[in-house]
C-alpha cells in the first residue's frame, strides 16, 4: 500500500467526474428576468470570487445519512437558487443579468488522497485542482454563468465546497448571505434569508456604459508584468496579540486583528516592491469599505448587491506614521471618511456624479504610486459557522495557484479568521518576485508563519 503521508503534489491528482448546471426548484417569474445591475455593481470587475470549505466527514456519520453529501449539496443548491435567482442566470452583458433559470454550474470531483493530507500540507497547486481551474479571479462575461460550484470528495469521505460568484452581483456581505442560506436550507433549518435586490434602485445605474469608470480602470496602471503567485501568512492568536500591542498608542486604542495585520502586510508589502524596483516610492492601498452600517436604514438587512466602495492610502517609506500605530491610525481615518453624508451621495439621480467624484479622487491618491494591492478583510465573516448538516468546517480557505490566479491584474490580500477566531490568514496575490522577498522580511516572520499545517491553526 502506497503511503499517503509521503505523496508528491503530482501524485495528489483530483478528476472530475461530471459537470451540469444546478436549476432553480421553482420558475422565476417573467417580471424578474432581467435583473439590472446597480451603479457600483457596473463598477464592480466582473471577477470570480472563491472561497473554499473543507469538511471531515466522519464514517458513522456517513453510514447514517439517506443522501449522500453530493446530492445533498444539489438538492439543498437548487432550493436557494430560487431564493437567489440572478445566481441562477447567466451575464448578458455589462449592464444587466439574465435571469433565465439555466442555473448555476455544479463540478463534482473525486481525489484520490484522504483530506488530511491537504490540511497537514497545504500546497497551493493542490488547492488550485479543487476550484474551478478556468475561473478563479478570472473574468466573466456575456453568456457566462453567475455561480459555480465544485464539490470534492476525498477518499476519507471528506468534502471541500468552493462556490465563486461573480463580484458583478456579490460583494463579500453578499457572498456570505447566500453561502449561509445555502446551508440553512441543507438543514432544513428554519428561518432562511429572503433576499433583496433592489440595489439598482438605490444605486440608480448610469445611462451608458463607460468603460473608464470603473475598478478594473483604476487598477490597469499597476497591472502585474511577471506571473502572480499565492503565499498564506498566518498570524496565530498569540501574534496578533503581539501586533495588537506593538500597534497600539496613546492615539491608537483598541486595534482588530485585520487592522494591525493590514497595517503589517500593507508596509511589508511596499517594502518589496522597492526592493525588487531598486526604487523608494510609496505604495498604495484600495480597501473595500460596507456603505451598509452607515446607510442611516436606507437599506434593508438582506440588501444583495454590491453595497462597498473602495478607499486608498499611501504608504510612504520614509514617513514618520510609517510604522504600525501610524497605519493603523491612518486606516482609521480613511475608514472614518465612509460616513452618512458619503453613502447618500450614491443614492439617488446623484450617484453617478458621486462615483466620477469618487475615481478622480481616487486616481489623484495613486497618481505617486509604484504598486497598487487591494487587501480585503473577511474576518468576522463567520465562514467557520456553515454548517451544512456534517459540523462546522475543519479549514477555510481562498483558493490556490492556476492558470488565472498567475495572471492578476493587481495584487492582492484575503484576510480570514484562523479556525480559532483569534488569529489572521492573511492569502497574498503577487509577482513571485515580490514574493520571495516577503518571505524574507524579519518584521513580517517575527510574527506569521508561512504555509503552516491546517492542523496548527
Amino acid at each position: 500500500m502506497t503511503d499517503l503521508r509521503h505523496q508528491t503534489t503530482s501524485e495528489m491528482e483530483v478528476e472530475v467526474v461530471s459537470k451540469e448546471f444546478i436549476k432553480p426548484s421553482s420558475p422565476t417569474p417573467n417580471h424578474l428576468k432581467s435583473h439590472k445591475l446597480s451603479l457600483l455593481d457596473q463598477f464592480m470587475p466582473p471577477t470570480y470570487c472563491p472561497m473554499l470549505l473543507y469538511y471531515t466527514i466522519e464514517g458513522a456519520d456517513r453510514a447514517t445519512r439517506k443522501t449522500t453529501p453530493i446530492q445533498l449539496l444539489k438538492q439543498s443548491l437548487s432550493k436557494t437558487l430560487a431564493l437567489f435567482y440572478p445566481f441562477a442566470g447567466k451575464m448578458k452583458d455589462d449592464l444587466s443579468i439574465d435571469c433565465n433559470d439555466e442555473g448555476a454550474l455544479f463540478i463534482e470531483a473525486r481525489a484520490e488522497f484522504p483530506l488530511s493530507l491537504l490540511l497537514e500540507r497545504p500546497d497551493m497547486e493542490t488547492i488550485g485542482k479543487i476550484q474551478p481551474r478556468a475561473a478563479a479571479w478570472g473574468e466573466g462575461g456575456p453568456g457566462d454563468p453567475v455561480a459555480m460550484v465544485q464539490a470534492t470528495t476525498f477518499a476519507c469521505g471528506g468534502v471541500a465546497v468552493c462556490l465563486l460568484l461573480s463580484h458583478t452581483i456579490a460583494d463579500g456581505v453578499s457572498f456570505m448571505s447566500f453561502f449561509k442560506c445555502w446551508a440553512a436550507t441543507a438543514r432544513n433549518s428554519g428561518g432562511t434569508l429572503r433576499p433583496n435586490f433592489d440595489a439598482p434602485s438605490f444605486f440608480i445605474p448610469g445611462k451608458t456604459d463607460t468603460k473608464e469608470e470603473t475598478y478594473s480602470s483604476l487598477c490597469a496602471p499597476f497591472a502585474n508584468a511577471s506571473r502572480c503567485g499565492t503565499r498564506r501568512f498566518v498570524f496565530d492568536a498569540s501574534a496578533t496579540a503581539r501586533l495588537k500591542a506593538k500597534a497600539s498608542n496613546s492615539q491608537v486604542r483598541n486595534p482588530t486583528r485585520a487592522e494591525v495585520v493590514t497595517a503589517l502586510m500593507l508596509k511589508s508589502i511596499t517594502a518589496a516592491w522597492n526592493k525588487a524596483s531598486n526604487l523608494d516610492k510609496p505604495g498604495a492601498l484600495l480597501q473595500p469599505h460596507n456603505l451598509r452600517p452607515k446607510a442611516i436604514s436606507s437599506f434593508p438587512d438582506d440588501a444583495i448587491g454590491n453595497y462597498v466602495w473602495p478607499m486608498p492610502m499611501l504608504c510612504e517609506p520614509e514617513a514618520k506614521d510609517n510604522d504600525l500605530p501610524g497605519l493603523v491610525s491612518r486606516l482609521r481615518e480613511m475608514k472614518a471618511k465612509v460616513d452618512g453624508p458619503f453613502v447618500r451621495s450614491f443614492v439617488g439621480d446623484g450617484g453617478s456624479a458621486a462615483l466620477r467624484q469618487g475615481i478622480r479622487e481616487i486616481s489623484e491618491s495613486l497618481a505617486r504610486a509604484q504598486g497598487l494591492v487591494s487587501i480585503t478583510s473577511w474576518c468576522n465573516f463567520g465562514h467557520y459557522e456553515i454548517d451544512f448538516g456534517w459540523g462546522r468546517p475543519a479549514w477555510v480557505s481562498a483558493v490556490g495557484t492556476t492558470e488565472e490566479t498567475q495572471n492578476l491584474k493587481v495584487d492582492i490580500v484575503i484576510l480570514l479568521d484562523t479556525k480559532s477566531r483569534e488569529g489572521v490568514e492573511a492569502w497574498v496575490f503577487t509577482g513571485e518576485d515580490q514574493l520571495d522577498v516577503l518571505e524574507q522580511n524579519e518584521e513580517l516572520l517575527e510574527f506569521a508563519s508561512v504555509d503552516p499545517s491546517a492542523f496548527e491553526i
